[in-house]
């Protein structure tokens, strides 16, 4: 912050016109633009977001007509699962470092805690279904590559074999 100050109070000092350096700070140049100037010698620099907001153009809906589908929402749930899973293994490993005793322990600490079979069954489906998830999409990838599964009705019968074949072996994981 204190070196933006310096360098806006070095401009201002110079004269210079921070309207000229605006796309070190945009995302695209070709988002600014510079509107004609009021008065002879200054320009009004504004993102193409205030330029559309002043001339009343409407926004676009985008996200808000868009209707989800199952190969965009099996996308999104392959990174979600891919993120959760690198978190169980950070998770074990400092849980391995920090609680006394290790893993085991934290176990033993569950089990003494008295919880019914089904929160026990509920939450160890929970734990697995992102693990086998990710493995069962991670084959259709697979398969995806070697050029196999590629027409548009191949590609929402293997999502809903995914996740099928996950559900029913989360289960059966948590059922051991």
């Amino acid at each position: 912050m204190n070196m933006a100050l310096c360098y806006m109070r070095l401009l201002c000092r110079r004269s210079i016109n921070p309207c000229t350096f605006r796309n070190l700070y945009t995302s695209s140049p070709r988002n600014v633009a510079i509107s004609k100037p009021l008065f002879t010698g200054s320009t009004i620099c504004e993102t193409h977001d205030e330029k559309n907001m002043r001339l009343k153009r409407p926004m676009s809906p985008h996200l808000s007509i868009y209707q989800i589908q199952l190969t965009s929402f099996l996308s999104i749930t392959h990174r979600t699962t891919g993120m959760i899973l690198s978190s169980y293994a950070m998770l074990l490993g400092i849980g391995t470092l920090l609680i006394p005793g290790g893993i085991p322990c934290l176990i033993e600490i569950i089990t003494n805690l008295g919880l019914s079979a089904p929160v026990l069954f509920t939450g160890k489906t929970l734990l697995a279904l992102p693990a086998t998830y990710h493995v069962f999409n991670g084959f259709r990838h697979l398969a995806w590559d070697l050029g196999m599964f590629l027409s548009i009705k191949e590609v929402y019968s293997t999502g809903y074999a995914v996740i099928a074949l996950s559900t029913i072996s989360a289960i059966a994981l948590a059922a051991m």
